[in-house]
């Protein structure tokens, strides 16, 4: 199904399940097959919403990166909430999703329940520029963008993924979100991403986020450290934190650890009380 925002981009959303709505948000040049193993499993819990960002999957591909911004995709979540009348949402962000969740929360705060931001970051600053975007960006812009994905498995995946492809399960999200996906080589959606990662930056935002906010890191995450999470915890109001640790806690860890984040988000969602918000003194 698709909704049209009022700038005219039309977003691709799949809803499933039943019970009180949840958001769920994937990041640079991903669409809704990154959540593969949420979707069924929290469907019986939520009414569980995913979704193509702008930029990716069947969702509106805009050729400038200009077009392309944390806010702008936020805006872009919003019209879809308001067309589904399911607000106000539980949100779950990963990554570039985590960003438009921030924004989300920080621009529309009448749509969020609550946040849950999923190796994240607040700004991106020269390390992140060079280490991450730029190394998917620059053969992107020479039209490789087969290349640009082969390399981020080194950024998103652990050693021991890596090494062992395994389990199956893992291995079979992983094929339909980056192998046989026939929306993934988008040269102009991909470089609209990063460009969006690039510029992104809420320090001065987030200490007006009121809802309850989760934020988590992996400890393996070598693309997103955990002092990037860190940091944005640090800036939230009440903000909860948590660490995923262990030989799987890279930055997919709703891939690798499907199980122990798949609880991680329920719990949340379950216990999250807009009226009662504690902060951190």
């Amino acid at each position: 199904m698709f909704v049209d925002t009022p700038d005219g981009t039309s977003i691709y959303y799949e809803v499933n399940g039943s019970g009180p709505p949840l958001l769920l948000i994937a990041g640079t040049g991903c669409d809704h097959l990154w959540w593969s193993l949420q979707v069924e499993d929290l469907a019986q819990d939520f009414t569980v919403i995913t979704c193509n960002s702008r930029g990716s999957g069947r969702s509106t591909i805009y050729p400038n990166v200009e077009d392309y911004s944390s806010e702008v995709m936020a805006d872009d979540m919003a019209a879809l909430v308001r067309h589904l009348d399911l607000g106000p949402v539980h949100v779950v962000g990963h990554s570039l999703g985590s960003c438009i969740a921030q924004q989300l929360a920080i621009r529309h705060p009448d749509l969020v329940l609550s946040a849950q931001l999923h190796a994240t970051w607040s700004h991106a600053d020269e390390w992140l520029k060079r280490a991450f975007i730029e190394t998917m960006a620059y053969p992107t812009r020479l039209g490789d963008a087969h290349s640009a994905w082969k390399t981020v498995g080194m950024w998103i995946f652990s050693p021991q993924y890596l090494e062992e492809r395994t389990p199956a399960h893992v291995a079979a999200a992983v094929s339909s979100a980056f192998v046989t996906n026939p929306h993934l080589d988008n040269h102009h959606g991909l470089l609209g991403h990063l460009h969006a990662d690039r510029f992104h930056d809420t320090r001065e935002q987030l200490h007006s986020i009121s809802v309850p906010t989760l934020v988590t890191a992996g400890e393996l995450d070598v693309s997103f450290p955990p002092r990037y999470g860190f940091d944005v915890y640090e800036r939230i109001p009440g903000a909860r934190w948590h660490l995923f640790t262990g030989p799987r806690a890279a930055h997919a860890f709703n891939l690798e650890m499907s199980h122990e984040f798949n609880e991680l988000v329920r719990d949340f969602a379950r216990q999250s009380n807009p009226a009662v918000v504690p902060h951190r003194q």
